[in-house]
């Protein structure tokens, strides 16, 4: 088990966060299928299958451990929003941000990001889990979240992954992918 701790700021209050990265199940890897994981866009009825999402495009999945937290607001998904143009021109048809919370938040998260990427929600877990990347934030952040982390798809099938270890943003940010593209 991989523990990290960082010092971040939600609202005005300094707060502690303590990552527990579970390796239970084997981390998503490149040459894997994507699973066909029900997320969703906006509202609880409104599903997305990621298979689907991902038939015959070639597609980045960020995933972070939550919407609003300071290193995903603050530098991680800007700079996915930021470089959407240099990533499109490199191929990529969509970019996709990944979370373990409702859509509502997501929704309006990605509002107050902005850019060209589409924010859904992992509402249980269940893609975290499936890519083997489940992060036990229980103590902070009060459930199972996903690490950190990066991946280009193309047709369903995982040609780059990036999967930062404990709390840190040294190897899935867009200025990562788009060396690797």
């Amino acid at each position: 088990m991989a523990i990290g701790v960082v010092m971040g700021v939600v609202a005005t209050h300094a707060l502690p966060c303590v990552y527990l990265a579970s390796r239970k199940k084997k981390q998503v890897k490149v040459g894997d299928k994507l699973p066909a994981t029900v997320l969703y866009e906006g509202a609880p009825d409104t599903t997305v299958t990621l298979t689907d999402l991902c038939k015959g495009k070639k597609v980045v999945i960020v995933g972070v451990p939550g919407a609003f937290t300071p290193t995903c607001s603050k530098t991680h998904l800007p700079g996915f929003a930021a470089d959407s143009a240099a990533l499109k021109a490199k191929g990529v048809d969509e970019i996709v941000c990944v979370s373990v919370n409702d859509p509502f938040v997501m929704q309006a998260w990605g509002q107050a990001i902005g850019g060209d990427v589409r924010y859904l929600a992992d509402m249980k877990g269940e893609l975290a889990a499936e890519l083997g990347l489940v992060l036990d934030a229980t103590g902070k952040l009060g459930n199972k979240r996903n690490v950190r982390f990066a991946l280009v798809a193309e047709d369903g099938v995982v040609t780059v992954v990036k999967i930062e270890e404990g709390g840190a943003l040294t190897c899935s940010k867009s200025s990562d992918l788009l060396a690797a593209l």
